[in-house]
Formats: structure tokens, C-alpha cells, sequence
């Protein structure tokens, strides 16, 4: 009787928090716009501009990447249409990608043992990661996978929030039997975070391709069946064993040979890789900005 009824509990726990990712605030439609256009062989960057020009933060965040000591610039750039010309069109995404983010990925994660800054680093490591990964490869839209990358944590946001108590379950069975928190999460849950993720950006109307990333990068048997996940589950690894905004875990995930199988790397692509990403972390987090205290 008393298993039925944990078991019971468990399932309206979980049936809850499916129900509260409505009351999620949506990813901001007007990046979502812009995006659709960077990708659109039939628009301009006037068309860009004409959309990004009125929504403030994104400009203002976009004209101080522009003016940053990374690009050198001779004089201040003082309007999003010069801004525009001189980032280029991957520059613009990850700057919209990043703006759109930071309000998701700019609080501490309690339950979970991260700050915020923890978290943002995290996604900011997997995400220079991922597209580092995907130009090794010669994927043919690194975009995509620095965008899975950067949200692959969305889940945990959501658990976060709204499973209080049994969050702290999760935690202790962590700690007890130093389980990694995605297989906590499926003992307690009957899911976990990736899983909610998946569901998140289905209903914002992200790609297909971006939602199958995010729920498959923690498990092995759904991985390997797709690039765009290998490459999102293999960065979150690197990002971790590397200490990219995260502590004290890097121990429990390795590379599954399969998983290196499946993307064909040697041991030199994935030793240049490595050295890539950490250079980019430093200088996406320097550049960028926007890493919460």
C-alpha cells in the first residue's frame, strides 16, 4: 500500500509540474522572429533591424558587444544598423541567443547546489562547446547546436521551482549513492530534467531538432541515433569534466566510446577541441558580459 501511494505521489508530483510549464514565461517571440530571419535567404539585415530596433535591451546589448576592446573599433558604434554590418550574422545570433536567455539562466538553482553564476557559465561553456564541436565536424548549421546547448538546462529550471521538497530527495539520493542527478531524477521522478526541457521548448516552438538534443543528452541509447544530440551530450560532458561553471561532479561522466564512435572523432580532433572551447569560454564570458553575480 504504502509503495502505491509513493508511487501515486511521484506521479502527481510529476503530472504537476508538466501542467505549471504553461506558466513559464514564453522565449521572447521577437528573437524568435529575428532568428527565423538571419535564417531566411530572402531577408535582409534591414529586415533584422527593422524588427530588433524597438526592442531596447537586445540593442543596447548588441551595440556594447559592438563597442567592447574585442573588436577594437576606432570610435564608439552608436546605431543597431552599423552594429549589425560589422558582427555578422553567427555574432548576432548568440548575442540574441544570449540576451533572450539570461532572464531563464540568471537565478541560483537551490535545489541543485548552483549559483547563478554556476549555471549561466554552464550553459555558456556548452554552448562555445557545442558549436566548437559542430564546426570539428563540418555540421552544417552550428547554430543549432550552440542553441541546444545554451538551454539544455531549462529542465532544471522548472524542477527547480515547483518540486521544493522532493527536489531535496533527488539530492540526497545524489549524495548517498553519488548518482549523477539526471538518474536521481528518474528514481524519484519517473523523468528528468531533459525531459521537461523537451517539453518546454516544444510548446515555445523551437526546432524539432533543438527539442530531440535537449531530451536526449544524458541518455546513451538516444544519443548516438542523431548528430545534433551526440554533439549536445558530448559538450555537456566536456563542459563539466572541464569545470565550466559547475563543481565537484566531473567524476561520474565520461565519454562513452560509442558516443565518440557515433561523431567520429580521433583523439587529436577531440584534444584540439578541448583546448578551443576553453579558450572560447573565457573569451565568450569576458565578451559577453552578462554572467550574474
Amino acid at each position: 500500500m504504502n509503495d502505491t501511494g509513493g508511487v501515486f505521489q511521484i506521479d502527481m508530483t510529476l503530472e504537476r509540474v508538466f501542467d505549471t510549464l504553461t506558466e513559464v514565461p514564453t522565449f521572447p517571440e521577437v528573437v524568435q522572429k529575428a532568428l527565423a530571419l538571419l535564417d531566411d535567404p530572402m531577408a535582409t539585415m534591414a529586415d533584422v533591424e527593422e524588427l530588433l530596433r524597438y526592442d531596447q535591451a537586445i540593442t543596447a546589448n548588441i551595440l556594447r558587444v559592438t563597442n567592447s576592446a574585442h573588436f577594437g573599433l576606432p570610435q564608439q558604434v552608436s546605431n543597431l544598423q552599423t552594429a549589425l554590418a560589422l558582427l555578422g550574422t553567427d555574432q548576432i545570433r548568440q548575442i540574441l541567443m544570449v540576451s533572450a536567455s539570461l532572464p531563464y539562466l540568471s537565478r541560483p538553482l537551490n535545489g541543485y547546489g548552483l549559483t547563478a553564476r554556476e549555471l549561466w557559465a554552464h550553459a555558456i561553456g556548452c554552448a562555445v562547446t557545442a558549436e566548437i564541436l559542430a564546426g570539428e565536424l563540418g555540421h552544417g548549421e552550428p547554430s543549432l547546436p550552440f542553441t541546444a546547448a545554451l538551454l539544455h538546462d531549462l529542465g532544471k529550471i522548472v524542477l527547480d521551482l515547483h518540486l521544493g521538497i522532493r527536489l531535496e530527495e533527488i539530492r540526497l539520493l545524489v549524495e548517498r549513492e553519488r548518482l549523477p542527478f539526471d538518474e536521481a531524477e528518474w528514481r524519484v521522478l519517473g523523468a528528468d530534467h531533459a525531459v521537461i526541457g523537451y517539453e518546454l521548448l516544444h510548446q515555445w516552438n523551437f526546432p524539432p531538432g533543438i527539442c530531440r538534443a535537449v531530451r536526449n543528452h544524458h541518455d546513451p541509447d538516444l544519443y548516438v541515433q542523431d548528430d545534433l544530440s551526440a554533439i549536445m551530450a558530448l559538450s555537456n560532458i566536456l563542459a563539466v569534466s572541464l569545470g565550466m561553471g559547475v563543481h565537484g561532479d566531473s567524476f561520474r561522466y565520461r565519454i562513452a566510446p560509442d558516443l565518440a564512435e557515433r561523431l567520429g572523432l580521433s583523439g587529436e580532433s577531440l584534444d584540439r577541441c578541448i583546448a578551443r572551447s576553453l579558450d572560447a569560454f573565457y573569451a565568450a564570458r569576458d565578451l559577453v558580459g552578462l554572467v550574474p553575480a
